[in-house]
């Protein structure tokens, strides 16, 4: 691929707020291993896993109500080719900086230059490797837009702009993601009236989607499926990390006049250790660091006096020529409400339904009512404002 079909490609995501799939874009040796190859590849190494369960379940399924389990590669195998009914197994969001480091066959073989992001290290990216029915609960990621490689199997997405309105909840609690509390592997059809604006989408091997910026995502394996994803960072992460310090400030205090069981929770797993093991003094530090990015950005514009315009991540571009002209580039269509419904009742056939789950005391509601108030997004917005609007 030529310099400029790349950059004209960047150019293309940078400037717009569509997701997008690209066909076979990416060319490279993984997508020709099979599992033994991975095997192979990955020898011994032992990898940890969360197993979830493939039932009902009325909540979505939390990271804290599945189990952690380390084993290698073998065994994933083994539970992949017995294709259980029963549990999946999920390795996930394991960032290639801390694991397989000493592959070079697997590392040397992934790049973004493609798509105009040649900037882009192995480091940088995520690796997401489960069996049928693994899945990632609804949610947002507040920081940069996603690029997803599907490099085996296939894996299913569904996909919502950032004003659907899925019900979001900062519980459980992890820094740049918003759950929303809707149960996509799972439905109560009943629970998803009004949602009416969702888009579906099945990744094959070759596959890459580009995901804007806050946009909702389900996602679920079909069969064993192996994926590689980065975030791409944009201008407008200063800001949201100002939210999120915010943020982490609230949780911090709910935390800590929570008894273990409410903390328990409150926070998602991985976020166990920065939010008990870190103290206010800090936290308050880094909104003030955080503030102050955001408010020498907001000086540095006004202090332009010639009227030109930014033209950070911006640059004129015709969208429809250019979707014309690359025909391995595609929109996502959105689905018909009729289609919506036979999805979510699909995915409820599954199961046998159980009688709903009751986790909370009244005391513990009163506690995440009170989380998700103070943690609500326009909560936030309005705290943001009125302390830039302080520093200035």
């Amino acid at each position: 691929m030529n310099a400029t079909t790349s950059e004209e490609i960047k150019l293309l995501i940078l400037n717009t707020q569509e997701p997008l799939i690209f066909k076979h874009l990416l060319t490279c040796e993984l997508l020709k291993w099979t599992l033994t190859d991975w095997k192979n590849k990955l020898r011994d190494e032992i990898l940890e896993f969360r197993l979830g369960k493939f039932e009902y379940t009325h909540e979505p399924q939390w990271e804290r109500k599945t189990d952690v389990i380390k084993s290698s590669f073998k065994y994933f195998l083994q539970c992949s080719e017995c294709d259980s009914e029963e549990k999946w197994l999920y390795f996930d969001y394991k960032y290639l900086d801390n694991w397989f480091t000493n592959i070079e066959e697997l590392r040397k073989n992934i790049s973004w230059a493609p798509l105009g992001f040649p900037n882009i290290t192995v480091d940088d990216c995520t690796m997401w490797m489960g069996t049928k029915g693994a899945h990632t609960s609804c949610h947002i990621d507040t920081y940069g837009f996603n690029l997803i490689f599907q490099v085996y199997g296939r894996k299913l997405w569904i996909i919502a702009p950032p004003e659907e309105d899925l019900k979001p909840t900062r519980i459980p609690y992890e820094e740049s993601s918003i759950y929303s509390k809707l149960n996509f592997f799972s439905p109560d059809v009943e629970d998803f009236k009004g949602v009416s604006n969702c888009r579906k989408v099945i990744l094959n091997p070759g596959d890459v989607l580009y995901l804007p910026h806050k946009w909702w995502h389900y996602v679920e394996n079909l069969e064993t499926a192996i994926s590689i994803n980065v975030w791409v960072p944009l201008p407008q992460d200063d800001a949201e990390r100002l939210n999120e310090s915010i943020v982490q400030l609230f949780v911090k205090q709910m935390v800590d006049v929570s008894n273990k069981e409410t903390a328990d929770h409150i926070l998602n797993p991985n976020m166990q250790q920065s939010i008990l093991e870190n103290d206010t003094g800090n936290m308050l530090e880094i909104i003030n660091k955080c503030k102050k990015i955001c408010k020498d950005k907001l000086q540095s514009k006004r202090s332009k006096k010639d009227g030109t315009k930014s033209t950070e991540n911006y640059c004129e571009i015709n969208e429809s020529e250019l979707l014309e002209k690359y025909h391995f580039v595609e929109k996502i269509p959105k689905m018909s409400q009729e289609d919506f419904i036979i999805f979510l009742e699909g995915q409820r056939k599954r199961f046998k339904k159980t009688a709903k789950e009751n986790y909370t005391h009244s005391e513990e509601n009163n506690i995440l009512e009170l989380l998700n108030v103070f943690a609500d997004n326009d909560v936030v917005s309005l705290i943001t404002e009125k302390l830039l609007c302080k520093s200035t």
